[in-house]
């Protein structure tokens, strides 16, 4: 891949947009509202981009899968 350098210009910054989680899948078997956050989870899996009309389906687990959730959310740009 080849590099432009513009001189004088300084190099934009993009702020990355974190993961966000909407809803998580209950003992019940259906979504409910969630105000857990990405931050708590060591690994957090994208399983399906637009699994809705407008979520992203994920599962988050830390040392052992067997412990994981699943998250309907946005994974915009795979940050916490």
């Amino acid at each position: 891949m080849t590099k432009v350098i513009i001189l004088g210009e300084q190099p934009e910054k993009k702020e990355l947009k974190p993961i966000e989680f909407k809803l998580k899948l209950d003992s019940n078997h259906g979504f409910t509202s969630c105000f857990g956050s990405p931050k708590k989870w060591e690994n957090i899996e994208l399983i399906c981009k637009n699994y809705s009309t407008q979520y992203d389906l994920m599962f988050a687990f830390d040392f052992n899968r067997q412990y994981g959730m699943l998250y309907l959310g946005h994974f915009n740009d795979g940050v916490v």
